[in-house]
């Protein structure tokens, strides 16, 4: 009995911990894209600019989060070894953002052999949230063509406190980039 006690305790605390992390993550979907026929790893130098092909969602796309977005970005290409050249750069960043109504449609089906005697039937309940955007594209700047994508998609519940927000934004393009190649070695050479 003793040993099924010592056992249990670890496995309770474990499931207690992994709950709490569950619920204090983000519910983002990440995913990406690219062209294959080019080599994604020959790049050195960008620069970061707001998308200019589409419109801005007014919260999300405003003035400040557009800054905090930028600066997140040059944080994490810098540290995947890429280096801010905003006069000649061989890829240019771009991002945006935007939100989406959504309707989810929950089914709760009581019918069971009794249900002629109980009333039992089809509950259908629906559920509306907004869904948050951030997409990065990345475009290579001698012929201004998109060569790789990656985006996030969930629901975001907006931090209250302006140093979470800023995690949250940097967590959120570390996310996104995590799959674009990392600058090569030459990259730190000086110039």
């Amino acid at each position: 009995m003793k040993s099924i006690v010592k056992l249990t305790k670890p496995i309770a605390w474990m499931g207690v911990v992994g709950v709490l992390i569950m619920s204090c993550s983000q519910a983002l979907q990440v995913s990406y894209d690219y062209d294959s026929s080019v080599n994604l790893k020959q790049f050195k130098t960008f620069k970061v600019e707001a998308e200019h092909k589409t419109e801005q969602d007014p919260l999300l796309g405003s003035d400040l989060n557009r800054r905090r977005l930028g600066d997140a970005v040059v944080e994490v290409m810098e540290a995947k070894g890429y280096k801010l050249d905003n006069q000649s750069p061989e890829i240019v960043v771009r991002f945006m953002t935007d939100v989406k109504d959504r309707q989810q449609v929950r089914s709760n089906n009581m019918y069971s052999p009794y249900m002629w005697w109980y009333g039992g039937g089809n509950n259908i309940s629906t559920y509306n949230y907004q869904e948050s955007r951030f997409i990065l594209n990345i475009y290579q700047s001698s012929n201004d063509k998109m060569i790789w994508q990656g985006w996030a998609s969930g629901k975001v519940k907006a931090p209250t406190k302006r140093e979470d927000r800023d995690t949250m934004v940097k967590n959120t393009m570390a996310d996104i980039l995590r799959t674009f190649p990392q600058a090569t070695l030459d990259t730190y050479s000086r110039k």
